[in-house]
């Protein structure tokens, strides 16, 4: 019987193919939400970021990161004085109208606010190639000094 300090053949073959075997590591999952990095060149799977990216920038920024999709500044809607039409009532009208202003106005300026916020967060996932791709645009002078990110994706989206 072999002792408990010698090994036997079958554990030595174990341990020395254990120690040529290369420590396996699994690939780590991106957690729902992650943006991947953008690597700008052929087969760079564009679409995966730009999908990854909307959905994480719609959650941080509400409506203002539909110009992922449609390319063009948020602007939302006027408030119609027809849908208040159902209060009869003069100063129930005047209260509610001016409140919908009043909402109106504020998510005007916070989409205003919010543009200098979105060009940074779309910044951070560019890669240092893929930033040195955007500063060779023909409107980098003009999007970067605006912080403009529509502009800044219009690039990306040509680049």
């Amino acid at each position: 019987m072999a002792s408990q300090t010698t090994p036997t053949k079958g554990q030595a073959e174990k341990a020395a193919w254990l120690a040529k075997k290369k420590a396996y590591a699994p690939q780590v999952k991106k957690q729902p939400g992650e943006v991947p990095m953008l690597y700008l060149h052929k087969g760079s799977q564009f679409h995966v970021f730009m999908d990854a990216i909307s959905k994480a920038a719609m959650e941080q920024f509400g409506h203002s990161a539909k110009m992922f999709e449609t390319n063009v500044k948020y602007a939302p809607s006027l408030p119609n004085k027809a849908l208040f039409a159902f209060l009869t009532d003069p100063d129930d009208f005047k209260a509610a109208w001016t409140e919908a202003i009043k909402s109106y106005t504020k998510e005007m300026l916070n989409v205003d606010t919010q543009a200098p916020k979105m060009y940074g967060f779309v910044w951070k996932y560019l890669s240092v190639g893929s930033v040195e791709e955007i500063k060779q645009h023909k409107d980098f002078a003009t999007f970067s000094v605006d912080k403009d990110p529509v502009a800044l994706w219009k690039a990306i989206v040509e680049t």
